[in-house]
């Protein structure tokens, strides 16, 4: 058996993902970007604040007509900082007045972003593959469309998050094959199909693995319907 060699390639995979759109949505759920302490309780007269930690999940129960939010935490993760240890922390099942500007200046819907699970697409574009069947980088384009479904596990820490979207795609390449002289090259169009995973994390990073086959109608290719493999790196934008 051969030995196989690890190839890392970097591919571009542009995401269609709405962008902060000037205020939070109401029924909209949200992670904060940021540590915010200044929270005021619903119905507390003793004007007494509180702490959300960075990555905290939280839904919009309402809008207010002054400004701010309505607010209720879904997900909460204590600070580990020694400046946050005097603070009273947000708890689950208590609803929260979150302001329009944190500290006074800086826009809410700035430092969140929205908590996306459920159905996904976008366009998936790979320039390079690892051919299995020839331990041999591939400079064979695809470009297609994948569909895959979100998954939220949460935070490893109050630092760091990430989401875990599942995929298929389809989409068409263009390949190298040998021509009818046998002595040059020639590029046909392929029929591409490609399934993996996409790791994204909450500075819209995604990283991810994908395995996929070329196809052209002709058994005679040596690379018809084998197998590839292409890492990817992106942004989501």
């Amino acid at each position: 058996m051969k030995t196989r060699t690890v190839a890392i390639l970097a591919v571009l995979l542009l995401c269609a993902s709405p962008a902060f759109a000037g205020e939070l949505e109401v029924g909209g759920t949200y992670r904060l970007g940021i540590t915010v302490t200044d929270l005021k309780a619903v119905g507390n007269k003793d004007k007494a604040r509180y702490t959300a930690e960075k990555n905290s999940k939280f839904f919009v129960i309402s809008k207010l007509d002054k400004g701010g939010y309505v607010v209720r935490f879904d997900r909460i993760y204590p600070s580990k900082a020694n400046r946050y240890a005097d603070k009273n922390y947000v708890s689950y099942g208590d609803a929260y007045i979150l302001a329009s500007k944190i500290n006074g200046m800086i826009p809410v819907d700035a430092i969140s972003k929205s908590s996306i699970t459920g159905l996904s697409s976008g366009p998936l574009v790979v320039p390079f593959k690892y051919r299995l069947d020839t331990d041999s980088l591939s400079g064979d384009a695809t470009i297609g469309f994948y569909a895959g479904i979100t998954f939220e596990p949460g935070c490893l820490t109050e630092s760091w998050c990430f989401r875990i979207t599942p995929l298929l795609s389809a989409g068409l390449s263009q390949v190298s094959v040998t021509d009818t002289s046998g002595t040059g090259t020639e590029n046909k169009t392929s029929a591409t199909w490609a399934a993996g995973f996409l790791i994204t994390d909450w500075s819209n990073m995604n990283i991810g693995l994908i395995y996929g086959q070329d196809r052209i109608g002709d058994k005679t290719w040596e690379h018809e319907g084998e197998g590839w493999l292409s890492f990817m790196i992106g942004w989501q934008l």
